[in-house]
């Protein structure tokens, strides 16, 4: 095959978490031209695929199509988009719609697909079914999305590895560093101390853990460890970072200041990520760095986990788990707030005795 279309929507999580199969694509077929066809949310701070995978490797070139807006002009954008499509004569479309994708919004993208003249498709069936919530029995544990999304493309021939083991692999490099090293010259002098990345923000309102708790659990970890706190996220961040790192009389905010790929290439430096289920969280695993992250219980356990092993994620088996609220107003995000700081404390602990306390000759209380 000479050209290929892979379609995925979403933003910074999502995207992340389809890289070891977009990486699957790219090792079948090596010496194809491949396109990232994705969405684009117009007036809203949705990071774009090709700001993060732009130079990776796994992607040749990207098109993007927006989102909402008045049926009308929606409907003739998504018409010039398929003469787009039919021009460029791909010969497949590697299908990594969300596993949450319904039978019927398949079907249409089916049609869509065969519109635009592309005939094989991969990845459009073996969608598992979501377990179905049982009063009394908790939910399930799922595989990771980028797990499932693996799953599909082998059910069509696609080699892949073993669930767990795929490839994160945003190729950075000496560009990266530099902004980095740009970012450090005005900050600070950490005094050598191991770098604990924090993230304490979140788009979906119900992971928002307290950010009283995260003050909570480094200022213990302060107390065992002589650490240094780096707070990650996107601009709307900041203002959180400040305080946080106030409060802890040490630290440095990049939230706002670091590209994104920057960003990952920071949070390789860190020894331990502490945040929310969010797509920093997703970026310190594409980091290689071991996460302690809290999460709310709207969806089944496993899946937005972050991707491969050492993590340890907090989640709530509540009674009105899997409910997808991206608000919780009538039981006041229960499930998030059931979360205890002691608990997370405990696992950061854990986590960075042996990493750290045994460098330092320090004893865990």
């Amino acid at each position: 095959m000479s050209s290929i279309l892979i379609f995925r929507i979403g933003s910074l999580g999502d995207t992340l978490m389809s890289l070891p199969a977009m990486w699957a694509v790219r090792e079948q077929f090596p010496g194809s031209r491949i396109t990232l066809l994705c969405d684009r949310h117009v007036g809203k701070s949705y990071v774009l695929a090709g700001d993060l995978l732009a130079g990776c490797g796994a992607i040749d070139d990207f098109i993007t199509y927006p989102v909402g807006g008045a049926r009308l002009p929606r409907m003739l954008k998504l018409a010039a988009l398929i003469w787009k499509l039919r021009r460029r004569r791909y010969d497949t479309v590697v299908y990594l719609a969300p596993t949450a994708r319904g039978a019927a919004q398949v079907a249409r993208d089916r049609r869509f697909f065969r519109a635009a003249g592309i005939r094989r498709m991969i990845g459009m069936d073996h969608f598992p079914e979501y377990p179905v919530k049982v009063a009394g029995v908790p939910l399930p544990e799922l595989p990771r999305e980028g797990d499932l999304l693996l799953g599909r493309l082998a059910a069509d021939g696609i080699r892949v590895p073993e669930p767990g083991k795929g490839r994160l692999d945003l190729t950075l490099g000496e560009a990266e560093e530099r902004e980095v090293r740009q970012w450090l010259a005005g900050k600070g002098d950490d005094g050598g101390r191991p770098w604990i990345g924090i993230g304490p923000g979140a788009k979906t309102r119900v992971n928002l853990w307290p950010v009283e708790r995260y003050e909570q659990v480094i200022t213990g970890l302060l107390a065992r460890f002589d650490i240094w706190p780096v707070v990650f996220g996107g601009p709307e961040d900041k203002q959180v970072g400040d305080r946080l790192v106030a409060a802890w009389g040490r630290g440095f905010n990049s939230a706002g200041e670091l590209g994104l790929r920057a960003s990952v290439a920071a949070l390789a430096r860190c020894r331990l990520f502490l945040g929310n289920n969010t797509g920093t969280m997703h970026m310190a695993a594409a980091a290689g760095v071991p996460c302690v992250a809290t999460t709310s219980s709207r969806e089944p356990p496993g899946l937005w986990y972050p991707y491969g092993s050492g993590h340890r994620v907090f989640r709530t088996a509540i009674e009105c788990e899997g409910c997808y609220l991206k608000e919780c107003i009538e039981r006041r995000m229960e499930c998030t707030m059931r979360i205890d700081a002691d608990a997370v404390l405990a696992a950061c602990c854990g986590a960075l005795s042996d990493r750290i306390a045994r460098q330092s000759g320090k004893q865990i209380a």
